[in-house]
């Protein structure tokens, strides 16, 4: 799976915005999300407890042109509490995954999904189990290509293994204030393997703008003299072109809810030409040292 996004939208909130608030709303949302770049929706059945699938599912079924122009990520491996459920766990296990996603499913009223993701690892994990069933998913026509969330360079290659090929797809969390999946080896992984990045929180989850945070200021001071404004858009627009600078060339994954922030910093992700120098500028900022 090498097809590149500008970015794509997290789907964990829709539940909880006006201009999300109902199926017509979020499908003018994502109308106006897809003429600004994003082709990809990112969803999981934990967001508002299958909810936001729901909403997702039912601004789609409005317009059939619309759900042709998305590619649908869904997720699952993640137990919360209630229901029952007194610990968060987390389940790899054939039984809990096809369950998980035929739920998913229903909830999207699609009969598959582009890409599925086990969202966390478990350490209880039989891989040769999970690489079967996730197998099955894709020989059934429940999804296209399966992959990984949150998983170690090992994790992943212990499935890797038992699948017999490389997973299409990593997501991970990686920002300009998140930055060890540069030297943990993950992205070298997903470049030698040919793997689709997601970055989650590509923004830090707001971390980026707390005026209290000493390495946030840095960085901001460095991705406003990119962006030659001191505008938050512009400058998160400039952090996204810190990521897509990088040769795995990570799709960011954007949660807000509000088309007109997201429209001002892909635009401005866009517009940003960023050298090897400003890149490492960033990344010097970020760690408040120089680069070894």
């Amino acid at each position: 799976m090498t097809e590149i996004s500008a970015w794509a939208w997290g789907a964990m909130r829709a539940c909880e915005a006006a201009e999300t608030a109902r199926p017509a709303d979020l499908a003018r949302f994502l109308a106006k999300a897809h003429d600004a770049g994003a082709t990809w929706i990112d969803g999981a059945d934990i967001y508002a407890g299958g909810a936001s699938e729901t909403r997702v599912g039912d601004a789609l079924a409005l317009d059939p042109a619309l759900r042709a122009r998305f590619k649908i990520i869904a997720k699952a491996g993640v137990v919360l509490p209630g229901g029952g459920v007194a610990t968060q766990h987390y389940r790899n296990d054939a039984s809990h995954l096809r369950t998980q996603l035929e739920a998913s499913l229903k909830r999207l009223k699609l009969d598959r999904v582009d890409l599925f993701l086990i969202h966390r690892p478990d350490y209880l994990m039989d891989a040769e189990e999970t690489a079967a069933a996730l197998k099955a998913m894709v020989a059934d026509g429940l999804t296209k290509a399966v992959g990984v969330s949150n998983f170690s360079v090992w994790q992943t290659d212990r499935l890797a293994r038992a699948l017999g090929a490389p997973v299409a797809a990593d997501q991970l969390e990686f920002s300009v204030l998140a930055t060890a999946a540069l030297d943990d080896g993950r992205l070298d992984r997903a470049l030698a393997h040919k793997v689709a990045v997601f970055a989650w929180g590509p923004l830090a989850g707001g971390r980026l703008f707390d005026l209290e945070d000493q390495a946030a200021g840095r960085v901001r001071g460095v991705l406003a003299q990119l962006a030659a404004s001191e505008d938050p858009d512009a400058i998160a627009g400039a952090a996204l072109a810190w990521l897509a600078r990088h040769p795995a060339r990570p799709i960011p994954i954007l949660g807000s809810c509000r088309i007109a922030r997201l429209a001002r910093q892909a635009a401005a992700m866009a517009a940003i030409e960023m050298t090897a120098e400003d890149w490492y500028a960033v990344l010097q900022a970020a760690r408040g040292a120089r680069a070894p």
